[in-house]
């Protein structure tokens, strides 16, 4: 049940994605007691109101658990999720 809502939810940001013309990714790692980094993914982008303006807006991503601590490991496993969403 809860892929199918995710499906449904990526489908609708792959939209607004396709009419925005910039977007942005935004990254927060955090580490847990047990040391384990977790990274939290926001895209932000722009796209129409019911009036037909343009405004910004930030949805939420995902949560993961990258399987590279370092910052470019966190670069990396961000990028790839990003495009997996746009392809």
């Amino acid at each position: 049940m809860i892929h199918i809502i995710r499906k449904y939810f990526d489908k609708i940001l792959k939209e607004h994605l396709a009419k925005s013309p910039f977007y942005g990714i935004m990254v927060d790692e955090t580490t847990d007691r047990s040391t384990d980094t977790q990274v939290i993914i926001y895209i932000q982008y722009i796209c129409k109101d019911e009036n037909e303006v343009y405004k910004p807006r930030i949805d939420y991503l995902d949560i993961v658990i990258p399987e590279n601590q370092s910052a470019m490991g966190i670069k990396v496993f961000s990028f790839r999720l990003i495009l997996q969403l746009i392809n």
